[in-house]
């Protein structure tokens, strides 16, 4: 296994639970593909090996097998970039890497292994036939948060047990099951969660605070802010593009006030129509934001419905950074995103 495989698997181990290097070339934890066991959490059946001089990834539970290049791909399309282009650039033949050096001093994995979110099962961990499991199936939410997102039953109950009193007894009394979104701080914190009506409800979202001093964003644990960071609307469209962050609601502007201006994108509904839509845009331009302008072929009205039209991520990533404007061409492109006949 060479020297760059060892430092990228020690840069994601902070996200495979039950992480432990096994030997100086295998490793183990629970597989993030289809979430190991669900009954028993100490159980870790994936593993990182080298075969015939090859590293690959394989899971004892759903028989998954990738290479370790792939494998670091479906964890996070940013670092394995990182990867690609670290091992173009860098000329050291591997003898100059101290491996065990290295390892001692990666830092090590951050679990919830209690807190707030103990006993909930993650989507990972449910059947294929239930109804929470196949509402994240049908968004296609890529399969990586599964691992991260959390069925919620009686949500409303759930929350009083957390922030007494938050729902009176008549709410109580029609509680639902909800998907559950955690935001958590850099340092792994939990500090809001939103609950996903998986239904009919007439509230699609409910936002719950647990830190009021915590920007009201998502993604603050998983985002590299030396890099150029897109901000969404929802959670649920940050997740199909990388090194995003998204709001819950309430003014996106504000919400992000506290962040460099110079690495943030600002993503909001395709919505030409909307007086709302194109108010939001307007503040954001004049308070110095880049901004995507949609293109008018673009019929979608957000990053979740290109995807289940058919959009591949890679592609919508292309859409973005070809659509990306400031100052006065962002003002001109606005303009005449504004005159859309849809």
């Amino acid at each position: 296994m060479d020297w760059l495989h060892h430092k990228y698997i020690g840069i994601i181990s902070s996200r495979l639970e039950n992480f432990k290097r096994k030997s100086a070339n295998l490793y183990n934890f629970r597989c993030v593909l289809c979430g190991d066991s669900s009954t028993h959490k100490n159980k870790a059946r994936g593993y990182i090996f080298e075969e015939k001089g090859k590293t690959r990834y394989h899971c004892h539970n759903c028989n998954a097998t990738l290479s370790i290049d792939n494998f670091i791909k479906t964890i996070d399309q940013n670092i394995y970039n990182e990867m690609i282009y670290e091992r173009l650039q860098d000329k050291k033949s591997p003898e100059q890497i101290d491996y065990e050096q290295f390892i001692e001093k990666m830092k090590k994995p951050v679990f919830l292994k209690s807190g707030p979110l103990k006993g909930l099962k993650k989507i990972s961990q449910l059947s294929p036939n239930h109804r929470v499991k196949k509402f994240v199936d049908a968004r296609r939410i890529p399969n990586p948060y599964h691992a991260k997102l959390f069925n919620c039953p009686n949500f409303k109950q759930f929350t009083n047990n957390l922030v007494p009193n938050k729902f009176d007894n008549a709410s109580i009394e029609r509680d639902e099951t909800r998907l559950l979104i955690p935001f958590f701080t850099k340092e792994k914190t939990l500090h809001a969660y939103q609950g996903r009506s998986i239904g009919e409800s007439m509230v699609k979202y409910i936002t719950i605070i647990l830190d009021d001093s915590v920007p009201k964003i998502y993604g603050l644990d998983t985002t590299n802010f030396n890099k150029t960071v897109y901000v969404f609307e929802g959670p649920i469209d940050s997740m199909f593009v990388p090194n995003s962050i998204a709001t819950a609601g309430g003014d996106l502007v504000s919400a992000i006030s506290s962040f460099s201006k110079d690495k943030l994108v600002i993503i909001y509904d395709n919505e030409p129509r909307s007086k709302e839509t194109i108010k939001k845009l307007d503040k954001a331009i004049m308070n110095g934001y880049s901004v995507v302008i949609w293109p008018e072929n673009f019929e979608h009205k957000d990053v979740n419905d290109a995807i289940l039209a058919g959009l591949t991520s890679e592609f919508i990533q292309h859409i973005i950074n070809t659509h990306t404007y400031r100052d006065l061409a962002a003002k001109l492109a606005l303009t005449k995103w504004s005159k859309c006949e849809r």
